[in-house]
């Protein structure tokens, strides 16, 4: 083989396991991303996941007893609406570095981003669940089948 062509298939292989890795790391830091935010109060802390849900609620006085609905509603309102802001500001640290130029990480999570179009669309053939066998393959050939 062309020494040329040969280092030019094992730069294109480290860049590809370089950006393999990028991924991987990246799919790691979103399963586990998790932000808690103390009212400004104190009162209450609000746990949410990466996908902005309340997964946890805790109460550090019993003040909230004495409050009235709509205002108590309002804080935990705030508070959540804290913590979301701050987990997605982790995504973004996470998944930024990984998007093409060009390209905000509010385009990225709007839905703004035409991806099919960007990596290529699946060829035809190609079965979506198991995009490396093609939906037309044919069946083996055992012996003692052919003619």
């Amino acid at each position: 083989m062309d020494p040329s062509i040969e280092q030019r298939l094992s730069e294109a292989l480290a860049g590809y396991r370089q950006k393999r890795d990028q991924f991987l790391r990246m799919q790691q830091q979103l399963s586990t991303a998790a932000a808690t935010v103390r009212s400004r109060d104190r009162m209450v802390s609000v746990t949410v996941d990466a996908r902005g849900q309340v997964t946890g609620l805790r109460f550090h006085t019993d003040a909230y007893r004495r409050m009235e609905p709509a205002p108590l509603a309002a804080l935990l309102m705030e508070t959540i609406a804290k913590a979301r802001g701050e987990v997605r500001e982790q995504i973004r640290g996470y998944v930024t570095p990984l998007l093409p130029r060009d390209t905000s990480f509010e385009q990225a999570v709007s839905g703004e981003i035409d991806w099919a179009k960007m990596f290529g669309a699946v060829p035809s053939g190609v079965a979506p669940d198991n995009p490396v066998v093609p939906a037309t393959d044919p069946a083996p050939v055992r012996p003692g089948d052919r003619d």
